[in-house]
């Protein structure tokens, strides 16, 4: 048996547009009055591509932070909102307690909070990208992966804001989900956000982003990929960091929804059911995904896929990625490891695969087919 599981962004779909969003959830967060409400920023929703290259340089330092974080394997930019919005509090509160002699912290971080800090801040300088940068490498360990990164703010943040930031740091926090709400409003804008979640977003206005996705080759040549493949004799299957929905909307747009069997597309949707009803973590880089997509997706199985997934694993993986997350996922699981070079760093991230032994490198994800023959 011969399966390829295909992760989506920067691989399938551009990744710039996730990018946008993380600027833009980032910049809503930081600026707009039912958020923080700091000083600096006019939020507004009908954003033109200029205001988001301009947001992104300013936000990320020529996307020098989003490169770091995806070095350190943090792949989901919810995760990246995450980091990005913990730093900026841990950094402001140390400016406040500078000039002001105390941080006017407000625990626990609830919506209402969350703009009475912002009300207790203003007049403090938002960090910038080099500062949040510097704070990062400072606060982890150099060799760090995701959960270390985590591991190392959450610490900073305790012994700087007191015990209750081991509740509003970590991952999957009701912090992080207030904002990755935030996230999925820009990106599904306000029809289908409420379709999809059944409430009403705190502001409305947005239009979304699903409509606006960059295949990475044209978008009937992965299609005949995936033809071609199943003609070849290769199941085929997802790994993605995307929602069930933000996977499903533009593979059926692109006509490529065909060429799979469901059962074996694995979303972020999946990992977060997954990740409750065992107790734990299994976000990438945990094979947890790559195992879904190549076992199926079954839930009554999830917690024999974590404690012995040799029992399922017959025939040869490929996971085709463009991340260090997914090399570390392949890893796991023994598969051998394609690479895509159309990810953030392009054709930069080269010596990363290489160190870490990517099997294949190409540059697009079309070229597979001179591999999997």
């Amino acid at each position: 048996m011969k399966t390829v599981i295909f992760d989506v962004d920067g691989v399938l779909l551009s990744e710039e547009r996730y990018f946008d969003v993380t600027a833009l959830t980032i910049w809503e967060w930081l600026y707009s009055p039912s958020y923080m409400g700091l000083d600096g920023a006019a939020v507004h929703f009908d954003v033109s591509d200029g205001e988001i290259t301009a947001l992104r340089h300013q936000l990320f330092g020529a996307d020098a932070v989003l490169s770091w974080l995806k070095g350190h394997g943090v792949n989901s930019n919810w995760d990246m909102v995450h980091a990005y919005l913990a730093v900026t509090l841990l950094l402001l509160a140390r400016d406040c307690r500078r000039q002001r002699g105390k941080s006017d912290f407000v625990p626990p971080l609830t919506q209402e909070a969350v703009t009475i800090l912002g009300r207790n801040w203003r007049g403090l300088s938002v960090p910038s990208a080099a500062e949040i940068l510097a704070a990062l490498a400072a606060a982890v360990p150099a060799d760090a992966d995701k959960d270390g990164v985590f591991a190392a703010l959450t610490a900073q943040a305790v012994d700087e804001l007191g015990a209750s930031a081991a509740s509003w740091l970590p991952l999957r926090s009701p912090f992080w989900q207030l904002h990755v709400n935030v996230f999925q409003h820009w990106y599904f804008g306000d029809d289908l956000y409420a379709e999809t979640y059944g409430g009403q977003p705190l502001q409305s206005g947005k239009d979304g982003f699903l409509t606006r996705e960059r295949p990475l080759a044209p978008a009937a040549a992965i299609r005949e990929m995936f033809v071609t493949l199943r003609e070849r004799g290769y199941t085929l299957a997802v790994a993605t960091g995307r929602s069930t929905a933000e996977t499903m909307i533009p593979f059926r747009t692109y006509h490529w929804l065909e060429a799979f069997d469901k059962s074996h597309m694995a979303t972020a949707s999946d990992v977060a059911a997954a990740s409750k009803q065992l107790g734990r973590s299994l976000d990438k880089p945990h094979p947890f995904a790559y195992y879904l997509g190549a076992f199926g997706n079954v839930p009554e199985r999830y917690g024999d896929y974590v404690e012995m997934p040799e029992r399922f694993l017959n025939g040869t993986y490929y996971v085709v990625g463009d991340s260090l997350a997914d090399v570390l996922g392949a890893r796991s699981m023994g598969a051998v490891m394609i690479a895509t070079l159309t990810g953030l760093e392009g054709e930069a991230a080269r010596p990363m695969f290489e160190r870490e032994g990517a099997d294949f490198i190409v540059a697009k994800v079309t070229d597979i087919l001179s591999i999997l023959t």
